[in-house]
């Protein structure tokens, strides 16, 4: 799309009165500012984080993780899951900060990576709940 036609578009939504009057230039540098203010790598870190709750296996594995820590052996027996989809979800998980793994001999224990992992479970179910 062309700088004019968004120009043009902004200029619209102004002269429309459902925007304060301005000009669209002005408009179109304010909105770019506000762009360059995020920080990429915190976006980076909040995608993965959503991305990590976006996958029904995955929310269920933290549910099961929000009551213990569980052995990645619990987590594949209890999901009926094979050994590589277990380790993919997992590893998943753990990209996005949501679970930390520790290792006891050649068995891997998983759980939440902190309280705010933990409860951004609870207030996403909380969410939903209250939509419902």
């Amino acid at each position: 799309m062309t700088v004019s036609v968004i120009q043009d578009r902004l200029r619209r939504l102004v002269d429309s009165g459902l925007r304060g009057a301005c000009r669209p230039s002005e408009r179109l540098s304010q909105l770019k500012e506000q762009t360059r203010r995020v920080d990429g790598l915190r976006i980076k870190q909040v995608e993965q984080v959503f991305f990590g709750l976006a996958d029904k296996t995955r929310l269920t594995i933290l549910t099961l993780l929000a009551g213990e820590e569980l052995c990645s052996c619990e987590i594949m027996a209890a999901l009926e899951l094979t050994e590589p989809t277990t380790s993919h979800h997992l590893g998943i998980l753990e990209r996005a900060g949501l679970v930390v793994s520790r290792r006891d001999g050649k068995w891997v224990f998983y759980r939440f990576a902190n309280p705010q992992a933990k409860a951004l479970l609870t207030k996403a179910f909380a969410l939903v709940k209250g939509a419902t």
